[in-house]
């Protein structure tokens, strides 16, 4: 009988979610817009890093105190932190009724990285805010410490690089375009590209110095905050990194501007 009566609730759930879908999907694609604003941000961070400069950490969390600074930060945060909710609950509902296995995945892997950025947006919001590289260091140093954490590390770690592998792929065969409404125009299609390919790289970086982290250097697994200081300190690395940040900047860009016809995140 509970079981009957559970079964019936989560239908009765999915064909609500089914009928609001397009209403949550109109809002929703705000989240689009707030990822590729935090996009931009991280694109300047790393910019910086690779001239040198001080600045802040060069991920998510150093975007997000970016624009605290500001002079009406709080009120963007707040903003931002409204689109990632409604991003989230446009994912969650993908989640749950997407026709395609891949599709659900991607949606439900996206629902957790949104509410975690609304989580971020509001303690910078209210006042808080902490380092995700260190967060992430002392999370990776527990994992080690347990019983077949390091093997545990090295499989988050190549599964990071291969989604930026797969990241990069995707940008090169303009998969992307079926994301969007419509017909993209040559240029939206080249920031697209462009975006695609430096985002996957970065992850690709931050997948291989997880990997190394299991041997012990926890520090290398701080985000891609690391990420970027690991590229910058390679020959060439300047050159490359700032490369990598106009792309991560076309990737924002082309969140911003595509985000009113997107049909997926």
């Amino acid at each position: 009988m509970a079981g009957g009566q559970a079964r019936a609730s989560a239908e009765r759930g999915v064909r609500f979610a089914e009928r609001h879908e397009s209403t949550v999907k109109r809002v929703g694609r705000a989240g689009v817009a707030a990822d590729g604003v935090v996009h931009l941000l991280v694109a300047w961070l790393a910019a910086q890093v690779a001239l040198g400069g001080s600045g802040g950490s060069a991920d998510s969390t150093g975007a997000l105190a970016q624009v605290r600074d500001t002079a009406i930060g709080p009120v963007l945060l707040w903003v931002l932190a409204l689109g990632f909710l409604a991003m989230a609950a446009w994912q969650a509902i993908e989640a749950a009724t997407g026709d395609k296995t891949s599709h659900r995945v991607s949606a439900a892997a996206k629902t957790v990285v949104a509410l975690a950025l609304l989580v971020s947006c509001v303690r910078f919001a209210t006042g808080g805010g902490s380092s995700a590289g260190q967060n992430q260091q002392t999370l990776t140093q527990r994992v080690l410490e347990a019983p077949g954490g390091p093997v545990l590390v090295v499989v988050v770690g190549l599964a990071i690089l291969g989604y930026g592998v797969a990241t990069v792929v995707r940008g090169f065969k303009h998969s992307f375009e079926d994301k969007v409404e419509g017909t993209l125009s040559p240029a939206l299609t080249g920031l697209g590209v462009a975006g695609y390919v430096a985002r996957g790289l970065a992850f690709a970086v931050l997948g291989v110095l997880v990997v190394v982290s299991s041997q012990g250097d926890t520090a290398k697994s701080r985000g891609l905050d690391a990420a970027f200081r690991e590229i910058a300190a390679q020959p060439f690395g300047t050159v490359l990194l700032l490369v990598v940040a106009l792309g991560l900047a076309a990737y924002g860009l082309f969140q911003v501007v595509t985000a009113r016809r997107r049909r997926r995140a």
